[in-house]
């Protein structure tokens, strides 16, 4: 099929037979942007001005396969509409416009109204017939595809999900394969980000094989590949498989490919270096990605979302409270179930973290009582719940939270939330469950054990901090007790009662927190 629809179009290439290159290009879109786009470019280059006036649709086209990375190129840092000559009022013309103004306003970060246009293109076509829908059928999956980007972009989720669905039913339809790939590997992302393990792994096994024999480096040019790929490296870094995660972000193609995808990427390799115990350096590769980013890039819809959570997340790990607390009050609540509202976790557990346990379970038990679409936000709030009512001494309620979070972090491959509980608590909580985890997890869990990178509860007296200070430097208990004015013995219970709530035994373990926590000596 690709052979005869290449020999096709060179023909009337090579004659400059123009009506003939047009019907050829409007016939095989599909075939073409899945299997040859190089040839597609140069046949839409080709044509003369003349053409474009009287196909005003296609300017629009052009400009899009030429946004495409073709042979490895990289591709143009932004999206420009181009004006169409004269349009003929044609649905496809019309249609193609507005896609194209929607695309350029995606890009230069005005949402709203990428999300306008996008709301304009569908009520165009919501009172059309069928019969006068069907001759741009089989084109519409591209242009379908362009309005979900600019939906969720804008952060418009549950629009965008109901978007991704249709275009992929109409890609497999006419058998667009590369667009259907898109949909279902965004679909899978989103539901892989939102803590869906199993609805993920479903649109992930039905992404079509796009072929084209180019190879794994082919693979990682074309852009359609990538959402699917950060789909499965998150999943594998929320089950603790390393490896695995790594493999599939190597797979997916770079930030200098897929542009707009950076913020999605981010945030998933900022997962996996939370799963593999690189938080911190992580938090300085963050910073440096970002400062790169135009601001209003990096501060608003989707992409300013998930490079805050990504922030947040890390720093949280790397147990500055003070700072995951602020960044945390810049995050707004997309549109989702406030039951599955991934910024009232990080809340609870920076409340924990900051000492309060009861305030972490003011803000975390009452989502236990509401529908949980989200398996992950269920297995946050049943942990943080329980390593709350730890610190608050009542063991039994810790235990059957603990216990139910267990078994969904099991059956859901969720491991990286263990993570989340300092040694003490994972110890304490863990007790008579070891054995329900995988071993490949439990030795992951003890390969991390000793890396100061999750934050202990601690709420430090104001003698407890300076007798941390004091330790820091050196002293000794003689000494410190000297500067004080105290007794040896009033020393050794403050540093007890310091290593007990630092969840630590010994004096360097309480240094490194400190030194990844300042917050302790505040």
């Amino acid at each position: 099929m690709r052979s005869e629809v290449e020999a096709e179009l060179r023909a009337v290439l090579s004659a400059q037979a123009w009506d003939a290159v047009v019907a050829a290009i409007e016939k095989h879109w599909a075939v073409l942007t899945q299997s040859n786009q190089a040839l597609l470019v140069e046949a839409v280059n080709a044509l003369p001005a003349s053409v474009l006036e009287e196909n005003p649709r296609l300017v629009a086209a052009k400009t899009y396969v030429n946004y495409l990375p073709v042979n490895g190129d990289v591709r143009p840092l932004r999206f420009q509409h181009a004006v169409a000559p004269a349009t003929t009022g044609g649905l496809l013309d019309l249609l193609a416009d507005l896609t194209s103004r929607s695309v350029t306003a995606r890009f230069q970060g005005d949402h709203a109204r990428a999300i306008s246009l996008v709301r304009e293109a569908h009520e165009m076509i919501a009172d059309v017939s069928d019969d006068e829908m069907a001759p741009i059928r089989p084109v519409l999956p591209d242009i379908r595809l362009q309005w979900a980007i600019s939906l969720e972009l804008g952060g418009e989720l549950l629009d965008a999900t109901r978007a991704y669905e249709r275009t992929f039913d109409e890609a497999l339809t006419f058998d667009n394969r590369r667009i259907a790939v898109k949909a279902a590997g965004t679909l899978a992302l989103n539901y892989a980000l939102a803590g869906n393990r199993t609805v993920a792994e479903q649109w992930l096994s039905r992404q079509p094989s796009i072929g084209g024999g180019g190879g794994p480096e082919s693979s990682k040019l074309d852009t359609v590949t990538t959402t699917g790929e950060l789909a499965r490296a998150l999943l594998a870094a929320h089950d603790l498989r390393l490896d695995d995660a790594q493999t599939a972000l190597d797979a997916a193609p770079s930030a200098d490919v897929d542009r707009e995808t950076w913020s999605m990427r981010l945030f998933v390799e900022s997962a996996l270096a939370r799963a593999s115990g690189r938080a911190r350096p992580q938090l300085s590769r963050v910073g440096a990605t970002l400062a790169a980013q135009p601001e209003r890039a990096r501060t608003t819809g989707l992409n300013g979302w998930l490079a805050t959570m990504a922030v947040a997340e890390l720093q949280l790990a790397v147990g500055d409270v003070a700072a995951a607390n602020r960044t945390v009050g810049h995050l707004r609540v997309l549109d989702l179930p406030a039951s599955n509202d991934p910024v009232r976790v990080l809340r609870a557990w920076a409340t924990l973290r900051r000492g309060d346990a009861q305030g972490a379970v003011v803000l975390a038990a009452p989502g236990l009582a509401e529908p949980l679409s989200s398996p992950r936000i269920a297995v946050e709030l049943l942990t943080v719940v329980a390593a709350a009512n730890l610190e608050l001494g009542q063991a039994d309620q810790a235990r059957m939270h603990f216990e139910a979070a267990l078994d969904l972090i099991v059956s859901e491959e969720l491991a990286i939330v263990l993570l989340r509980l300092s040694e003490s608590e994972r110890a304490s909580l863990l007790v008579d469950q070891q054995a329900s985890l995988p071993e490949r997890v439990r030795r992951e869990l003890a390969a991390q054990e000793g890396v100061a990178t999750v934050p202990r509860t601690a709420k430090l007296s104001e003698r407890e901090r300076v007798v941390l200070r004091h330790l820091m430097t050196g002293a000794t208990v003689e000494r410190i007790a000297a500067i004080e004015h105290v007794s040896r013995n009033t020393i050794k219970t403050q540093t007890r009662s310091i290593y007990r709530k630092l969840g630590v035994t010994n004096r360097d373990d309480a240094i490194g927190i400190a030194a990844a926590a300042p917050h302790h000596l505040a």
